[in-house]
């Protein structure tokens, strides 16, 4: 008779053990989640303001620098806000439906930079259109970037799918 309390005591350690266990694993895929959440959002929040600025520096170049020294001072303004560096972070931790509208927003932003190294600053249409394009490609920029903390919140984490 005393092996069955003994028996009932080894099964109430296990069952607790493996409760134990579960809500650790819970509790440690939801904090995980959590943090990717916060590190995405940010970085994401972070390209969005190096894309700006980028763009406004090179429409600065373009009103303020001689063009003699526009090449190069596109250069530094699209080097200036470590948009690339931003981007390669995006390669790591991003979906690839959002790296892939980080890399045209890249792409298009290059664009404005060559632009403005050769570029009349009295062109308004083609700085419109080069204007209107960048702002199609932050908006898809942006709505990749909402899927996919909906995709988080909603508990689809993923590190790069």
């Amino acid at each position: 008779m005393s092996w069955i309390s003994s028996l009932a005591a080894l099964l109430g350690v296990l069952l607790g053990a493996g409760a134990t266990a579960l809500a650790d694993r819970r509790r440690w895929r939801r904090e995980a989640v959590t943090r990717l959440l916060e590190l995405r959002t940010e970085l994401y929040a972070e390209y969005l303001v190096a894309m700006e600025d980028t763009g406004r520096d090179l429409l600065r170049v373009l009103q303020t620098t001689e063009v003699e020294e526009r090449e190069m001072a596109a250069a530094a303004a699209f080097a200036g806000f470590n948009l690339g560096g931003t981007r390669q972070r995006i390669h790591v931790l991003a979906p690839l439906d959002v790296v892939r509208a980080a890399d045209e927003i890249f792409r298009g932003l290059r664009r404005a930079s060559e632009y403005v190294a050769i570029a009349d600053a009295q062109a308004t249409p083609a700085l419109l259109a080069l204007k209107d394009e960048v702002g199609t490609l932050r908006d898809r920029f942006q709505e990749a970037v909402r899927r996919d903390i909906r995709s988080l919140l909603a508990g689809g984490a993923s590190w790069s799918a």
